[in-house]
């Protein structure tokens, strides 16, 4: 390898670096969003405001979600010795569908709540409870609007059906889909297992 092609796998390795950070730097920006400095706030009720969008789902690895209308109003009651969160999240996401593996529209709907309490360090005291370090002066809430969205999506997505209760997957597709369900029905079964499943 000669210096010049050298000198071009550097270039390329920089500019790569470079590119990385400039991502992870933008995604650290917009998870900083979701972060409630508490400390200033007067005790009481205390009211925020978020859309949540496409590159909010992007800061999380393997996510389903491709892109997202969601608004999210926030609630935050501070007392004197706990925080309650309530969390209201409404909109829509697109997915994949599991059958056809074609984009889709999702309703979402969440209502839910956290209970923080303060502690000497920060860990998760049961679900939807946090005891937070008592030298904290925010708290950090993507990873729970991300959990509760996803937890209210159905175990498996699915294109809704039409109005006339036919499945919404592409027409083409379900022909090919009922095809190989035909096909599998008419498969000869091996005489060994209709011997098994006898003795059942």
């Amino acid at each position: 390898m000669d210096i010049n092609e050298k000198k071009g796998l550097v270039i390329i390795e920089l500019i790569s670096t470079f590119a990385a950070r400039i991502l992870k730097e933008n995604a650290m920006n917009e998870i900083k969003e979701y972060h409630i400095s508490f400390r200033g706030l007067k005790d009481g009720l205390h009211s925020f405001d978020f859309e949540i969008g496409k590159k909010f789902f992007q800061t999380f690895e393997n996510t389903r979600i491709q892109d997202s209308n969601l608004k999210l109003d926030l609630e935050l009651d501070k007392q004197e010795t706990m925080l309650q969160v309530y969390f209201s999240i409404a909109g829509e996401v697109e997915v994949e569908c599991d059958r056809c593996l074609e984009l889709y529209t999702q309703a979402v709907e969440v209502e839910d709540k956290l209970i923080v309490k303060f502690g000497r360090e920060t860990f998760e005291e049961a679900e939807n409870i946090l005891v937070l370090d008592e030298k904290e002066h925010k708290l950090q809430l993507e990873q729970y609007i991300y959990e509760f969205i996803m937890l209210s999506l159905p175990m498996r997505l699915i294109h809704p059906e039409l109005e006339d209760g036919e499945p919404g997957c592409q027409p083409g597709f379900l022909e090919t889909y009922n095809e190989q369900d035909d096909a599998d029905e008419d498969e000869v079964i091996d005489p060994r297992w209709e011997a098994l499943k006898k003795l059942k």
